[in-house]
């Protein structure tokens, strides 16, 4: 790949400039006296705006250069954070997330493709593996500064987050070369009618089995948990324990990096020498305890100690999950396979978040209740697939 530095140092930008306003947002929240329920609905609405956007974008890039996807889809997160920032009313705030959605749609699928079109066959893989680490690393660096920023003013991290995202949109446009994947033709409403992201479901009937019925169950589960806990664990910080946003940014940046360090570490080892289904199980069930642990725990400090584990073992269960599903997989299906998984992940997060929402109103320990029960049964679930499959 040309100009392999200038891309990922792009791709670190942007995702330093996405997270500056996840750890203010809580204290945004608050001091626009929203509705409790904001925090979970805002996050499911920008999780059904990526659902929607991607098939779609998926076929667009065959259409256009991989690189004006990408600024399309940093550009349009600018828009969607300032409408953020200067929304204080619930509707303009959704409108935002949506836009977000449908933007960060753009940006990953433009990203990935541009990889795949520019690498050359041996460092593909590589080129995609330092992808997701560049990732992981910038995103917690910028979770860290942006709620070092929000302590100050929330106003001034939104502010440096659209002008970062509208500079590293326009730098993708202008200082990254074109990819080969834009010779066919069509028109727009032709790619709209190729990109119902609930034709992935229909496709199931291609490939499912009892097996992989059990492993979307699980997965559709394991994001419905995290997420409900996740986004929860932000607000209860500040609305009950009413924590400064440079906690939110230290947390989650240090989880980012521990997370780095157990996946390559622990998560390589499990993927190579153990039983990869047996590994998931226990996996789930650490997760299950965490999420028990915390219920019950009586300080701030053991809340936080068992939240670090639990983060530990969820950075585990989606590569693991992920392997699983590919093994399941066969070749001439494995794209549909991947896709149907995709759009489970999206469904658990669109739902996690919503319930988590509403019911956080009734109780504030609720979301957590919701997230250990959906890990418990998808323990249980997983277990039937392990006792059904005698593959990994």
């Amino acid at each position: 790949m040309k100009n392999r530095i200038k891309f990922f140092g792009l791709i670190a930008l942007f995702n330093l400039a996405a997270n500056y306003a996840h750890p203010v947002t809580p204290t945004y929240f608050k001091q626009l006296h929203l509705d409790n329920s904001m925090f979970g609905l805002a996050f499911s609405v920008m999780s059904l705006g990526i659902f929607l956007a991607s098939p779609f974008w998926g076929k667009v890039t065959g259409y256009i250069n991989s690189k004006t996807a990408m600024a399309i889809g940093s550009i349009g997160y600018a828009f969607a954070q300032f409408l953020f920032a200067i929304g204080h009313v619930p509707s303009v705030i959704l409108i935002g997330r949506l836009i977000a959605g449908l933007a960060c749609g753009a940006f990953f699928v433009g990203a990935l493709n541009y990889i795949v079109n520019l690498s050359e066959d041996g460092e593909r893989g590589s080129n995609l593996t330092f992808n997701a680490t560049v990732q992981t690393v910038a995103s917690a660096i910028g979770y860290f500064i942006g709620g070092t920023i929000g302590d100050k003013n929330v106003y001034v991290a939104l502010t440096v987050q659209v002008i970062q995202l509208t500079l590293v949109g326009l730098a993708y446009y202008f200082l990254l070369d074109e990819d080969a994947n834009h010779k066919q033709q069509a028109s727009f409403k032709q790619i709209l009618a190729q990109s119902n992201p609930f034709e992935r479901f229909l496709d199931g009937k291609l490939f499912m089995t009892k097996q992989f019925a059990l492993l979307f169950a699980t997965s559709t589960l394991l994001y419905l948990g995290y997420t409900a806990f996740d986004q929860t664990f932000n607000y209860y910080l500040k609305d009950v324990f009413n924590l400064r946003s440079s906690f939110n940014g230290i947390f989650k940046g240090a989880i980012g990096l521990i997370s780095l360090t157990v996946n390559t570490t622990i998560g390589i080892y499990a993927m190579k020498h153990t039983k990869v289904k047996r590994t998931f199980i226990v996996v789930l069930l650490g997760l299950t305890t965490m999420m028990t642990c915390m219920l019950f725990s009586g300080s701030l400090a053991m809340y936080i100690g068992f939240s670090v584990v639990f983060y530990g073992f969820y950075s585990l269960s989606s590569p693991i999950l992920q392997n699983l599903v590919t093994n399941e997989a066969k070749d001439e299906t494995r794209n549909i396979v991947l896709g149907f998984y995709q759009s489970t992940q999206s469904l658990g997060q669109i739902f996690g978040a919503y319930v988590a929402g509403v019911i956080y109103n009734f109780s504030v320990q609720a979301p957590f209740y919701l997230a250990a029960g959906s890990f418990l049964l998808a323990v249980i679930i997983c277990i039937l697939y392990s006792q059904k499959t005698v593959r990994n």
